[in-house]
């Protein structure tokens, strides 16, 4: 059998002095990862908060497109409208003025008729009594 040997006080100490670095570079590994750990919160916090207000601009700088394009089919739909009434407009003046011109005329034809008519009848009138 082996020979049991106690440690000798400085030993104790040198094995206490070692343990206590370990514990201490626990420690500090144990700080480090808390701190590695609130960095990672801050910066996930961060991008998620920068992702979001990139969102929030690209939204509003497509819903100002939008409204851009929106103004813009207005106006030239208005235009648009706006032409088509002027050439209705134009139409009727030239439907009313044709009309007109062929009621004129229908009318004068029929008075000339009519004044024929009448001519020829004083004229067979007076012809025939002489």
């Amino acid at each position: 059998m082996q020979d049991q040997r106690c440690a000798t006080a400085e030993e104790v100490a040198l094995l206490r002095e070692r343990v206590a670095r370990v514990e201490g570079g626990h420690d500090h590994l144990q700080d480090g990862l808390d701190t590695l750990s609130r960095q990672f919160s801050d910066l996930r916090r961060d991008l998620t908060q920068a992702v979001g207000d990139h969102a929030a601009r690209t939204r509003h700088e497509i819903m100002t497109r939008v409204d851009e394009i929106n103004r813009d089919a207005q106006v030239r739909d208005a235009e648009v409208s706006e032409r088509l009434a002027r050439i209705e407009g134009g139409l009727r003046l030239a439907n009313w003025v044709t009309v007109t011109c062929i009621a004129l005329a229908t009318s004068l034809l029929s008075w000339a008729q009519m004044g024929q008519a009448i001519w020829d009848f004083c004229t067979s009138l007076i012809g025939g009594a002489s």
